[in-house]
């Protein structure tokens, strides 16, 4: 399978660098990994939006290179930094607590990181104010993300329950191009959430199956949402407030296992006449034969 997956970012520094060591108990003991949560922008193409409008997202930059590390130690809250990595997801238990009885118990979730191969401090100290007004100007390199991967299943459509806007959700699996030295080196793939609108959530619902290949080219989004879980103990409902990151594809190229561009647009046409026919059967209320052309005209003299 083909293996890409190049994230380009450029964000301003939201809160200081965590640095996790070896010993929590030794603050001088070797750093294994240093977390920084940078925050991006990205403009509102064509995924189902009417505006021009921008949206600012958190992204966790994550690194356990030791010169990507020294060199992250040293940002500051308010620096405006650009960098090129790819995106990971790692997989771990994550707690919930029940709120009638106190019970905590595990389930399964996932945290993505950029993890990166190159970075490159831009400015130093600025204001929210000044970072915003420097992301805007630099909105087309500030949230980036081109992969290549295998679709976990055929994607779920739905529509907003607002707007009535289609979307489509569906998971990815990515092989991996480099390795992570904060997983296990049995996990070769990430298997990143991917979430497409409009005329290209149609497309997807109609184009990908499991085991499709597809090569995305879009945006990460940061969501907050709520998960709903039975607890163990006294059988309540628990309401755990999650973080998922997603990839927003500006455009999907439908590679081997897909059905082609051509084959979703003749499938969509017949879905189209299927409807128009269906409308025109209830609007006359009685059964109008396929094909009959002579229909509302009296037929054939």
């Amino acid at each position: 399978m083909a293996r890409h997956n190049e994230v380009t970012l450029y964000g301003q520094v939201s809160d200081e660098p965590i640095l996790l060591r070896e010993s929590t108990m030794d603050p001088k003991s070797r750093i294994i990994r240093a977390l920084v949560p940078v925050t991006v922008i990205r403009g509102i193409r064509d995924f189902g939006a009417k505006d021009n409008r921008m949206r600012l997202d958190e992204l966790t930059i994550m690194s356990g290179n030791e010169k990507i590390m020294d060199f992250i130690r040293e940002w500051k809250l308010g620096d405006i930094v650009s960098l090129r990595g790819t995106l990971v997801t790692i997989n771990h238990q994550k707690h919930c607590k029940c709120m009638e009885c106190g019970h905590t118990q595990a389930y399964k979730g996932y945290s993505a990181y950029v993890y990166p191969i190159h970075a490159r401090l831009v400015a130093q100290g600025y204001t929210p104010e000044q970072g915003l007004t420097d992301l805007r100007n630099n909105a087309e390199v500030s949230n980036r993300i081109t992969v290549i991967g295998k679709a976990c299943g055929k994607p779920k459509l739905h529509r907003h329950e607002k707007s009535g806007t289609p979307i489509a959700s569906y998971i990815l699996d990515i092989e991996r191009k480099y390795r992570v030295k904060e997983d296990l080196d049995s996990n070769r793939h990430d298997f990143p959430a991917v979430k497409s609108y409009g005329e290209i959530a149609e497309n997807d619902a109609i184009a990908i199956e499991e085991g499709g290949l597809v090569f995305i080219d879009g945006q990460l989004q940061v969501r907050d949402y709520t998960r709903t879980f039975t607890c163990e103990n006294c059988g309540a409902a628990i309401q755990q407030k999650d973080q998922v990151t997603e990839i927003i594809p500006y455009s999907t190229e439908y590679l081997t296992g897909c059905y082609s561009m051509a084959d979703v647009i003749a499938m969509r046409e017949q879905a189209r006449e299927q409807e128009e026919f269906a409308a025109t059967q209830e609007m006359f209320g009685r059964n109008i034969p396929d094909g009959d052309a002579g229909w509302g005209d009296g037929g054939e003299e």
